[in-house]
């Protein structure tokens, strides 16, 4: 009879947490139907079937992207939005560690959260995680399997912008966050022709834009002072219209995953002008989210808290 408690306790404890006021349901994300993939390579040759894995952590398939709302109580809300993007490799979704969970803990601070379930690689029936996971790397181009999922983060800023008034939100401090491949989701968001329609902020837990991606614009107009052997004597520099929005960025120094596209990204952006917020965590590997693995990683999500209050201060 232990047994049976104990095992039931269990189950009941990796379960996600019960809605909470202010959760509301997920909306489709094109409610008057998906856009055409024709063409995409990370289309199966027969129907596919969202489903779960991992007793609900994860969620594969997805073929009709959501968003799911998760509104702050309004005697805390600050105004602030996130958009959220899970990572997975565009093969799944880590939808609660990366998504749901991270959007309860910004809802109970003010912040508004999205969690965006956007359209992943398909894998027919029958076929497991591992080969689907070899037959990706083995076929589809770095980025490639995000192609859909960039446009999904796209319309997922356009609707809570579009929805702002009605959901308290200021429509110039709409940002968005994306962990690993949501990452790269989130960053190509960032990287948007129109400067208008980007994220007013971006955050990128250990992951970033990869594969083919537009040009850094420059942070900066040149300085009309020319340059310096003594920069600190010269005055601030003046932004350059089209400048890319402030970027909070986390990664662990032994996640073997993106550790080299990381910090080349960073770099990137460091040669551009910019100064994004970094923080490399001694240990935590890939994949942390909102996990806790006894690690400074842990508190990311307090320090992103910090750096986007001052960051909304300056705006």
């Amino acid at each position: 009879m232990l047994r049976i408690v104990l095992a039931g306790l269990a189950l009941l404890l990796s379960l996600p947490a019960l809605a909470q006021e202010g959760e509301l349901a997920p909306m489709p994300v094109w409610p008057a139907g998906v856009p055409s993939m024709k063409g995409w390579p990370g289309l199966a040759k027969v129907p596919v079937q969202e489903g779960l894995l991992e007793n609900g952590e994860q969620v594969w398939n997805v073929t009709v992207p959501t968003l799911q709302p998760f509104l702050p109580d309004p005697a805390k809300a600050t105004g602030m939005a996130v958009v959220i993007a899970p990572g997975g490799g565009f093969r799944l979704l880590a939808i609660h560690h990366e998504g749901t969970r991270v959007a309860r803990w910004l809802a109970a601070h003010g912040i508004a959260a999205f969690v965006l379930k956007y359209r992943l690689i398909q894998s027919p029936p029958g076929e497991t995680n591992e080969a689907m996971r070899q037959r990706v790397q083995a076929t589809l181009a770095p980025g490639v399997g995000g192609i859909p999922g960039v446009e999904d983060g796209m319309e997922a800023l356009r609707i809570v912008r579009a929805n702002a008034a009605k959901w308290k939100i200021d429509p110039h401090r709409v940002g968005v966050m994306g962990f690993s491949a949501g990452g790269h989701v989130a960053g190509m968001t960032m990287l948007a022709p129109n400067p208008a329609e980007r994220p007013d902020f971006a955050a990128l837990i250990y992951g970033m834009p990869f594969g083919p991606t537009p040009p850094i614009p420059p942070a900066n107009l040149p300085s009309a002072h020319g340059t310096s052997k003594k920069p600190w004597l010269l005055p601030p520099p003046a932004p350059a219209p089209g400048r890319l929005p402030p970027m909070f960025m986390v990664m662990a120094q032994d996640d073997m995953a993106v550790d080299q596209g990381f910090r080349a990204f960073y770099d990137r952006v460091f040669a551009a002008g910019y100064r994004p917020e970094l923080h490399l965590y001694q240990r935590g590997a890939h994949g942390f989210g909102m996990a806790t693995r006894g690690t400074t990683a842990d508190h990311w999500i307090e320090q992103f808290g910090w750096w986007l209050d001052a960051e909304m201060v300056r705006k």
